[in-house]
């Protein structure tokens, strides 16, 4: 087989795969209202995260909760920043809407629990710059539709499997704001 022919049959395996791969996902979701009102909670504290994320029975402590009446039925959004101080591997969060973790989430292999995660870098060029401030920015946005009435969001959190006391990894400057009708 010559070059050109190998190359036109590799790249439509890689199409076949990526067809493949987004079908086995599923479809798109998505959500639209109009955004009339906002609603904000922060911690000027600040959080010790002293919950350790097991693969096996994942365990989330809670952070940040409010609460909000949406008028009809409406998208929510929720944007979720902070800084995140990782002493160990990673730290995770999960928002839920009504005890439902709300759209944008992903899974970690293994792990039946949708979190978003932040971890240390792989980079040994910076390893030095981790060990000396191991703060990261999280940011995160997720959504879900919700029936007209009164909702709870909680924002949860973990840590990688190495907490030790004392230098508990930390999350400030944490803000979820929510959009909503």
């Amino acid at each position: 087989m010559n070059q050109g022919k190998k190359y036109k049959a590799i790249v439509l395996i890689a199409l076949i795969i990526g067809i493949s791969i987004s079908t086995a996902f599923g479809q798109q979701v998505e959500c639209s209202s109009r955004a009339e009102r906002v609603t904000a909670v922060t911690n000027a504290n600040g959080h010790l995260i002293t919950t350790k994320f097991q693969f096996d029975v994942p365990n989330l402590q809670p952070l940040l909760t409010t609460t909000f009446i949406a008028s009809g039925p409406t998208c929510v959004v929720a944007h979720l920043s902070g800084l995140a101080r990782i002493t160990d591997n990673y730290v995770v969060f999960q928002v839920r809407i009504d005890g439902v973790p709300m759209r944008g989430h992903t899974f970690l292999p293994g792990v039946n629990t949708p979190v978003v995660f932040r971890t240390i870098d792989a980079n040994p060029e910076y390893e030095d710059e981790q060990f000396i401030d191991p703060t990261k920015v999280v940011s995160y946005n997720f959504f879900a539709s919700v029936p007209p009435g009164e909702h709870t969001v909680q924002v949860l959190a973990a840590a990688g499997s190495n907490i030790i006391a004392g230098l508990e990894p930390s999350v400030n400057a944490l803000v979820l704001t929510l959009e909503y009708r």
